[in-house]
């Protein structure tokens, strides 16, 4: 099965830009979730708790990160090895 990534600037499938998005809409939702609070309807009731804002900082803060550091990494490499074709480069995967 193919993984379906989101394509970085260049076009090329980008596995740390993909986490990272996940990522996002995880806390993203979550947010919405906990300003909500709760739904009630005549059978259930359904309770959103928010999570720490801690563990959301350190979530997004270390998969963006790590998606920064990839990027860096990737231009010095680039950099380094300008006779190098861009397609040689992996990225992602």
């Amino acid at each position: 099965m193919k993984i379906p990534w989101i394509k970085n600037s260049k076009g090329r499938p980008d596995s740390m830009l993909t986490f990272a998005t996940i990522a996002f809409i995880v806390v993203t939702l979550n947010l919405f979730a906990a300003t909500i609070g709760q739904i009630v309807t005549e059978d259930y009731t359904l309770n959103f708790i928010p999570m720490d804002s801690g563990v959301m900082g350190i979530y997004l803060g270390a998969t963006f990160t790590a998606y920064v550091s990839r990027r860096f990494t990737d231009s010095k490499v680039q950099s380094a090895a300008p006779d190098k074709p861009e397609d040689d480069m992996t990225e992602g995967s």
